[in-house]
């Protein structure tokens, strides 16, 4: 009996070291900061163009395993969309005003009074253009993110995480009362988004060309004069 103990005992320890001599590797540590679940097929070259002339060209992508989320008007629906999927976005400015301001005249009453102040205003929708030349228009909201490009890198170099993205939005509506004594033209928006790699190149040019614009207008604006206290002034008392 205790024989058939001791082989079967033997057995067993046979079978476990088979299995864990078939166990796959250990896996990297999953603190290093490339990692193979890192790596992004969902970026897609191309730029976006403010309303300000302002462009960031480089790679493109939204938050991992989302799609742009649009409400279809014709067939009265949600859709999805993924990125890879889109040739262009243009937005559309359907409406834009400066919106009063109006309080409470008291903490218990319900009649406003106006403030005298006011913040800008904007309805949007977008037309989206697909890469198999179908455009749909419709209100849409969203994130989309710009990885810049360094010099001589192409859009190979793939996604990276620790390098700092450009957070940009598409609105339905655009109004914050936080942006009161604000005028529209200070509130810039979404105005266009290409993608492909022709697209990249272009972006490439026209943020070349809106930095230079910079550049020169910085080169006109005079300094600002300081008027000197004359000997008669008395310097103010603080």
């Amino acid at each position: 009996m205790t024989k058939k103990i001791l082989f079967l005992i033997c057995v067993v320890l046979l079978i476990r070291s088979d299995v864990r001599a078939e166990e796959p590797p250990a896996l990297s540590n999953p603190l290093s900061k490339r990692r193979a679940v890192d790596v992004r097929e969902d970026t897609v070259p191309g730029y976006v163009e403010m309303s300000n002339g302002e462009v960031f060209p480089g790679l493109l992508y939204i938050t991992r395993d989302k799609r742009l989320e649009i409400f279809d008007v014709e067939l009265k629906r949600q859709r999805t969309i993924p990125i890879t999927k889109i040739a262009k976005i243009e937005c559309n400015v359907e409406k834009e005003w400066m919106e009063k301001l109006w309080r409470f005249k008291e903490l218990a009453s319900d009649e406003k009074m106006y403030t005298g102040e006011s913040y800008p205003c904007r309805i949007f929708t977008y037309t989206l253009t697909l890469d198999d030349g179908r455009e749909i228009e419709a209100p849409m909201s969203g994130l989309i993110f710009v990885q810049k490009l360094e010099q001589n890198e192409t859009p190979e170099v793939g996604h990276i995480p620790e390098r700092d993205a450009t957070r940009l939005h598409f609105h339905k509506r655009q109004a914050e009362k936080t942006d009161v004594g604000k005028q529209l033209a200070d509130i810039h928006y979404t105005k266009l988004v290409k993608i492909g790699e022709d697209a990249l190149a272009e972006g490439i040019k026209k943020a070349t060309a809106f930095e230079s614009r910079q550049d020169k207008k910085s080169a006109k604006t005079p300094p600002a004069k300081i008027k000197k206290r004359t000997p008669d002034q008395k310097r103010a008392k603080i």
